[in-house]
């Protein structure tokens, strides 16, 4: 068996045994979002092994969030290098390179960069009866064409809200995703959950169906936290309409 077959046989032996293994990551990346300029010949991201131990590592790019089989992904993204290792307490640099494909220029498409872990094993203990456990860890990667409509610094401004029956409808104006982390409605001094960890797409409107026993008034106030580009929380208070 060649040492590819056997990485990939290894891979795939770890992807089975993730749905019933809960462990925590030894490889990190830096950051918690990738934005890729449509101006940008690749996109550099860093990852770390804060474990004792070498990891063996395979990365990929999706346009599925649920998709755990890097055989069967879909996008114009290349991450070079795909399989690597990374020893103890050292990094790995990983270069995304855009292939070209034709993708929306009045608006971000949203991707999902993944990466596998393992331990690394020797070639000679593939065959023996041991359970790889790995660890898929996703994060959000934007691809953002030039001069969208609005502003990303700003993006609250792109932004409202407007009550419609059970629901109030959010709509963003602007080319960019807005990611909200939460969002609570303030009613009489009062204030109530109404979503939390969900995207606005560009230039759209969505639907937030109203809990039951939470009030909610035209005029009532939203108070709105919204991840930046740098990871960062930005809270701003807008009125439902």
């Amino acid at each position: 068996m060649s040492r590819l077959k056997k990485l990939r046989f290894a891979f795939a032996l770890t992807l089975m045994a993730l749905s019933v293994n809960p462990v925590s990551a030894s490889v990190v990346m830096t950051g918690t979002r990738v934005i890729y300029p449509a101006q940008a010949q690749e996109k550099t991201v860093q990852l770390t092994n804060q474990n004792a131990l070498p990891y063996i590592v395979q990365m990929w790019v999706d346009n599925d969030p649920n998709n755990n089989e890097p055989q069967n992904t879909i996008s114009p993204f290349i991450a070079n290098p795909q399989i690597f290792r990374i020893n103890s307490n050292a990094g790995q640099t990983v270069r995304l390179v855009f292939t070209g494909d034709r993708l929306a220029q009045d608006r971000e498409t949203l991707f999902y960069l993944s990466f596998l872990q393992m331990p690394a094993i020797k070639a000679s203990e593939l065959q023996a009866n041991k359970l790889l456990v790995g660890v898929n860890s996703r994060m959000k990667l934007f691809y953002r064409p030039q001069k969208l409509a609005g502003d990303p610094d700003q993006l609250s401004k792109s932004l409202s809200f407007k009550l419609q029956g059970a629901s109030i409808v959010a709509s963003n104006r602007s080319g960019y995703y807005a990611t909200v982390r939460d969002a609570k409605v303030i009613h009489a001094g009062q204030f109530s959950q109404l979503n939390q960890a969900v995207m606005i797409p560009p230039l759209s409107e969505v639907d937030w169906k109203i809990p039951k026993k939470t009030s909610v008034l035209k005029g009532d106030m939203l108070r709105l936290t919204l991840v930046n580009d740098y990871g960062a929380d930005v809270t701003t208070d807008l009125i439902i309409n």
